[in-house]
């Protein structure tokens, strides 16, 4: 799963995918720890075809929700479900958006950290694509009207099996999709075959390396957050997801 991720600038965003049309213009800086049910940027394609940037609840909501309160851990989609599961196979196929990111913060269970850290537990990681200021997780939205309160707008990033350089530290990742699959993910037109093969051949040029525990607490927020510790476990070794 994928619990934390870290967020660009919203020029990198417009500049990254040429925005035509920004719906949230201003409101989201760079943010290094995004948390569940936070309102994230994400990019879907309009019905004129033009590329747009609204905002979402990480969380999806399905539009048939009835019920007052959110459905909760709605934040991560397993691939292997998406197509069948009624929470999200509406959205998998009408409403397929990208959600922008720099990288995301996993934990690894195998991997205590020590008591020099302050904080006993799983070592964190940021895992990130080392070439790539943007990234994009495949995603799905939908617009839920909330009763009493209008429309919310939601969404939640697929995830699947880790790529081999990176199981070590958590076995499953989103689904980083490469520069030239993001336009037939966001393409209505794209079958249920096509999307399977979107997810199968996504990027695995990805890169993990241990950070410090201030990124447990959800309300630290730094560039700090993201750079490489030192650990008695990996010294100052990465994780490469390529394999070289």
């Amino acid at each position: 799963m994928c619990g934390r991720f870290a967020l660009p600038d919203e020029d990198e965003v417009g500049a990254y995918w040429q925005i035509v049309r920004c719906r949230c213009r201003g409101w989201f800086t760079p943010q290094h720890n995004v948390a569940p049910t936070a309102q994230v940027p994400i990019v879907v394609k309009a019905d004129d075809g033009a590329l747009e940037l609204q905002a979402a609840r990480w969380g999806l909501i399905p539009r048939w929700w009835q019920k007052n309160a959110a459905p909760t851990l709605t934040f991560n989609v397993r691939c292997e479900d998406a197509a069948r599961k009624p929470l999200w196979r509406e959205s998998l196929r009408n409403s397929r958006c990208l959600m922008p990111a720099r990288g995301w913060y996993e934990w690894n269970a195998k991997e205590p950290m020590g008591r020099g850290s302050g904080r006993p537990g799983k070592q964190p990681y940021f895992i990130r694509c080392p070439d790539a200021k943007v990234i994009a997780f495949a995603g799905l939205w939908s617009v839920w009207d909330r009763p009493g309160a209008g429309p919310v707008a939601s969404c939640a990033l697929l995830t699947k099996p880790a790529a081999p350089g990176i199981a070590a530290i958590h076995p499953r990742m989103p689904v980083v999709l490469k520069p030239n699959q993001e336009a037939a993910w966001l393409d209505p037109a794209t079958p249920p075959d096509g999307l399977d093969a979107l997810v199968a051949g996504a990027r695995e040029d990805l890169r993990g390396h241990p950070v410090g525990p201030r990124v447990n607490g959800i309300r630290n927020d730094s560039p700090e957050l993201m750079d490489r510790i030192q650990t008695s476990a990996t010294g100052t070794l990465d994780f490469d997801a390529s394999g070289v």
